[in-house]
């Protein structure tokens, strides 16, 4: 049973002793070379011959994975794109992104008239249709939407989507 570190242990003595005669070679043509630094390169190419002999074990798969291209994978709110439209809306309701809190609103207020179309729809709550009201009202500055935090966003969604929930 061979010890693990005694191939690393022989590159580095070889490595030194190359070193030893390579600084023999350079003294007797005259060239004087400091020593601690022709050591620090035996001992480095040493381990770099013991590296490149040896390898590095990898843990991790060097090919990619194989891609799942069945439709079932995606996840249900996925697959609508009405849905994506309004993650990615949401996303980007904030003072810095590209839409406000009153664009995010009036998306909702789309879905509300396309929910509204349905007879067997329950009404919307006050408050959603208040927020709602005021989102599409034209003067902004009269009528500002508050911003809306990610609880009033899920109650506000949840409620739109209350008979898509019945359906399943």
């Amino acid at each position: 049973m061979i010890r693990p570190w005694l191939p690393l242990l022989a590159k580095l003595v070889i490595g030194v002793l190359a070193a030893l005669i390579l600084y023999a070679v350079c003294a007797l043509v005259g060239l004087f070379l400091p020593p601690p630094v022709l050591l620090s390169l035996g001992l480095a190419c040493g381990t770099l011959w013991w590296i490149i002999d040896e390898g590095a074990d990898r843990a991790d798969q060097l090919h990619a994975p194989a891609l799942d291209l069945d439709v079932d994978y995606a996840l249900p709110h996925a697959e609508d794109t009405r849905v994506r439209r309004l993650e990615n809306l949401a996303y980007g309701a904030q003072p810095s992104r590209r839409m406000t809190s009153r664009g995010l609103v009036r998306t909702l207020g789309e879905i509300a008239d396309e929910r509204g179309r349905d007879p067997d729809a329950p009404p919307l709550s006050t408050e959603l249709t208040r927020l709602i009201d005021t989102a599409r009202h034209p003067d902004a500055e009269q009528h500002p939407v508050g911003p809306l935090d990610r609880r009033a966003l899920h109650r506000c969604l949840k409620e739109l989507a209350l008979r898509e929930e019945r359906d399943r």
